[in-house]
């Protein structure tokens, strides 16, 4: 069940344009757990901006972590449709980056380089993509500068994961937007 859930991954992602929007195309090595509540994400799933206006919890089963790992992950999440799909001069709009997560997924652990920000596509600008992506640390930690005052927008994952050697081992994502 694993191999299946890793290989609809991609699948979605590709139908979906994630790739090659967001990232490039990948070898997953993890499934990535995102609940709001009681709610979760499910490659493409649809949320309301009420549903996601506060952190969501995190999981992650990485397949070569044991008990004793001292691995650590990144975690992003970013909209590639700001302002709109149809025009996203915007993308990619940084809505959150935990990075140095320990491999038990314990975020109270790590390190934030910006406070979560919900969901909140302009009216009328249609349905947005939500994107989380996973990363592997190839080092147990980085110093991550906090990145609170710099602008949200046009940021760029693949820039960011280059300049830090992550490795993207899994994403996910969910649909939202204006009531």
């Amino acid at each position: 069940m694993l191999i299946t859930a890793i290989e609809s991954i991609i699948e979605s992602l590709k139908s979906a344009g994630i790739i090659p929007d967001v990232v490039d195309e990948f070898k997953p090595e993890a499934l990535l757990d995102i609940k709001y509540g009681e709610k979760k994400v499910e490659l493409g799933n649809k949320f309301t901006i009420d549903e996601t206006n506060k952190a969501p919890d995190v999981n992650f089963v990485f397949k070569k972590s044991d008990s004793n790992d001292k691995s650590r992950f990144t975690l992003m999440m970013v909209d590639p449709d700001a302002p709109s799909p149809k025009n996203p001069t915007h993308r990619e709009w940084r809505h959150w980056i935990v990075g140095n997560i320990p491999s038990d997924g314990n975020l109270s652990e790590a390190t934030h380089l910006d406070d979560y920000m919900g969901p909140s596509p302009p009216s009328e600008t249609g349905e947005h993509r939500y994107v989380f992506l996973l990363y592997h640390q190839q080092v147990p930690h980085i110093d991550y500068p906090r990145l609170g005052k710099v602008k949200r927008n046009n940021f760029k994952a693949r820039q960011f994961a280059e300049q830090y050697s992550l490795k993207l081992i899994s994403a996910n994502y969910f649909m939202c937007k204006s009531d």
